[in-house]
């Protein structure tokens, strides 16, 4: 077994979200775990931090009436990346039961670890999107998604995908390289590894170095404040490995959400390979997806991204000087073609926004209409009152944090934004709030109107009567049924370009009408 991984991460604390006492005891109890310790089977937590679920295992036996001398602490193991958790988790259990565990708990990083399996997986891996981890830590577990199928390429952790989990990696890697052929794992994690589009597709393939394995069943608990102050969507889920091909994930996974009172079971219902689970209301109902045929040009869109500088490009301000300049924020004189309404929630009231409607904010967008790109140093140069006003905050768009956004900097385009391109200066655009609603209710807007970053999402369309037909469409309620079936409302998830991207279909016969 070779544990020996390096420790210089051996202070670093990533994701951690530990479990409460009452919540692993209910993954103990309702997975069978203790009755598999007892019959001979090895318990691995890949992830430990201070033992505590490992703890909740001993205590549900104490509380069945086994002694601590009665119980196979040799079959126990753990691991865990931060020095200062492994050795609370030593301490607990030579304080509360007298045990030495030095043998079967490993201090490193579990991604490092070969030679080791157990009968079963229990754990709950840290909760963390690639984009957010310390630097120095992202160079040393890139590769990794490489090698356990969770990218096409190394490169794309860095771009597209760096909003996957390192959970989903932890749970990969251990499935595979530490967990006996027919092992069961049971994991605490995010949701949105089931729920959203995009990052987690490959994970969903359930599959990686010729190694497959299933979903057996899954707990939402949405409603149940396990984890106090963690706003992210979270769960409980079983998985089974199995080496054989035809061993996959089967179509409906049991899924499960309490009701106040009891688990209610749902049927979790992947429409491709890959793709997001859909939960229909009812456990025999059926979820219905109309199919919208459009160009290939109609692709649904994020609204504009500062990266993190919204008092820069955002004015709640705005007064016309002349036919040239306007002024906003009762401060700044800018060329008007330059500055343009934002959509904000009361837009959204009238279910068609024209040219001349009285927006409440405007962004700016230092961007050549024609092209759709950044203006170069020369057009900037040429436009003095813009020119100064961005260099007044030059440092600030400079330090901005991210790969794409730094992509633009390092070419010498500090100004430049994210979710911006020709796409933007169309005349008419779909727009609908994307972000923490319940409902789906697509709007049409004419005129320069741009949607407001992850808030809102937009199709753009080429002519009004295109538009109009595509409003139509997506107001179908089935649509919002659709959504529904994801159980996402309410959050950043609800309704995001990818989860419309599914429900069109792109057809050479719309492009010919519709350019």
């Amino acid at each position: 077994m070779d544990a020996s991984a390096s420790n210089s991460f051996g202070t670093l604390t990533i994701g951690a979200v530990f479990t409460p006492a009452e919540w692993a005891e209910f993954a103990v109890n309702e997975f069978g775990l203790l009755d598999s310790w007892l019959s001979g089977k090895t318990i691995f937590d890949p992830t430990m931090g201070d033992g505590s679920l490992l703890v909740s295992l001993v205590n549900v036996a104490i509380k069945k009436g086994y002694t601590v001398s009665q119980l196979p602490f040799d079959r126990l193991y753990g691991m865990e990346l931060h020095e200062g958790y492994y050795n609370k988790a030593l301490e607990t259990f030579k304080s509360d039961y007298a045990i030495d565990m030095r043998n079967n708990f490993f201090l490193g990083d579990v991604l490092a670890l070969k030679d080791f399996s157990a009968d079963t997986l229990f754990g709950n891996p840290p909760w963390c999107n690639y984009v957010d981890l310390p630097e120095a830590y992202k160079k040393h577990i890139k590769s990794f998604f490489y090698e356990y199928g969770l990218i096409k390429n190394a490169r794309k952790v860095l771009l597209g995908n760096s909003r996957i989990d390192i959970a989903a990696l932890i749970i990969q890697k251990t499935i595979v390289d530490n967990l006996s052929e027919n092992g069961k794992a049971v994991f605490f994690l995010p949701l949105s590894l089931f729920l959203n589009e995009g990052a987690h597709t490959m994970f969903r393939e359930y599959s990686a170095k010729n190694i497959t394995y299933s979903v057996s069943s899954i707990y939402d608990f949405k409603g149940v404040d396990a984890f106090p102050n963690i706003a992210t969507r979270y769960g409980l889920a079983a998985f089974e490995r199995n080496a054989m091909k035809t061993r996959r994930t089967r179509t409906e996974i049991p899924y499960y959400r309490f009701d106040g009172y009891t688990w209610v079971q749902y049927r979790g219902i992947s429409q491709k390979t890959g793709g997001p689970l859909l939960i229909p209301d009812g456990l025999h109902d059926v979820v219905t997806i109309p199919e919208i045929l459009v160009s290939r040009g109609t692709k649904p869109r994020q609204g504009i991204n500062p990266c993190g500088t919204i008092d820069v490009f955002v004015f709640k301000h705005y007064e016309r000087v002349d036919d040239y300049y306007c002024r906003v924020n009762n401060t700044y004189t800018l060329p008007k073609k330059y500055v343009y309404p934002l959509i904000t929630s009361p837009n959204f009231g009238a279910s068609k926004v024209d040219a001349n409607e009285t927006p409440l904010k405007w962004v700016l967008l230092p961007y050549n209409e024609h092209t759709g790109k950044p203006l170069t140093a020369t057009e900037l140069n040429n436009e003095t009152e813009l020119l100064n006003y961005l260099q007044e905050y030059q440092s600030m768009l400079t330090n901005r944090k991210g790969t794409l956004i730094q992509g633009y900097i390092k070419r010498g385009m500090w100004w430049a934004l994210l979710g911006v391109g020709a796409y933007n200066f169309v005349n008419y655009k779909i727009v609908w709030e994307a972000y923490g609603k319940r409902t789906f209710n697509p709007r049409l807007f004419s005129g320069r109107w741009q949607a407001n970053q992850s808030l809102q999402a937009f199709i753009p369309c080429s002519s009004r009567d295109r538009a109009e037909q595509l409003l139509a469409q997506l107001s179908n309620p089935l649509i919002e049924t659709y959504l529904r079936s994801s159980k996402m409302e309410g959050t950043m998830s609800w309704a995001q370009p990818g989860r419309i991207t599914a429900i069109l279909k792109y057809n050479t016969i719309q492009e010919k009408l519709f350019g």
